[in-house]
């Protein structure tokens, strides 16, 4: 038992560290430049711990991240936020107007969504897993990897969902540990999924 406590308490000393971490350095950049790159150093924080490498330097991994990602990480990161907005922008249009087939472009800008939904669970931990593809492609396979996985979606949103309850009853603590529990749990997920799909070979040449 004091074992079990004691490792508790790593874990949540490890959370507020890191999320701190990703608030502080997303401040450095101006948070329009900073902010997605602080959440992929925050990702590679995260799969280290997952993949039970806890002997480095913290703040040092963090910079070294943030600085080496910084153009690579905002221009996925706004691409990303861009897709998103137009998703959202054409639904609100289509939903207030009324013509022939209105309807069936509604139904698939929600399919759209709920996809997009999916890809955001995956994206984090697969900007830290597919390194090295281009931004497309990079894409491309995080969609087909998120419809591929749903299993682990449902799971990624249960978990999610209970950490939202807690945020919820407990205000203060968002601000300490949202970002990284998040990511926690996100990463724990995805990588069982990516070591599953690697088996099938649908990740070939991906870092692991």
């Amino acid at each position: 038992m004091r074992g079990f406590a004691l490792r508790v308490c790593e874990w949540i000393v490890r959370l507020a560290s890191v999320n701190g971490l990703w608030i502080g350095f997303s401040l450095l950049g101006g948070l329009i430049g900073g902010c997605f790159p602080a959440l992929q150093a925050m990702f590679v924080v995260m799969k280290k711990w997952c993949m039970n490498e806890e002997e480095f330097p913290l703040v040092q991994t963090f910079f070294d991240e943030w600085k080496r990602s910084f153009w690579r990480a905002n221009k996925i990161g706004y691409t990303v936020l861009g897709i998103g907005a137009i998703l959202i922008l054409d639904y609100v249009i289509v939903m207030n107007m009324e013509f022939t087939g209105s309807q069936v472009i509604a139904a698939i800008l929600v399919s759209c969504l709920v996809i997009y939904s999916l890809f955001l669970l995956f994206i984090g931990p697969a900007m830290v897993h597919f390194n090295n593809e281009a931004m497309f492609s990079f894409l491309k396979n995080v969609v087909l990897f998120s419809v591929a996985s749903l299993p682990y979606a449902l799971m990624m949103g249960v978990f999610l969902s209970l950490a939202a309850i807690l945020f919820f009853l407990l205000p203060p603590a968002a601000v300490c540990f949202a970002g990284s529990l998040f990511a926690w749990i996100t990463t724990h997920f995805n990588l069982k999924a990516f070591q599953q799909k690697n088996v099938l070979g649908m990740t070939k040449g991906a870092k692991v």
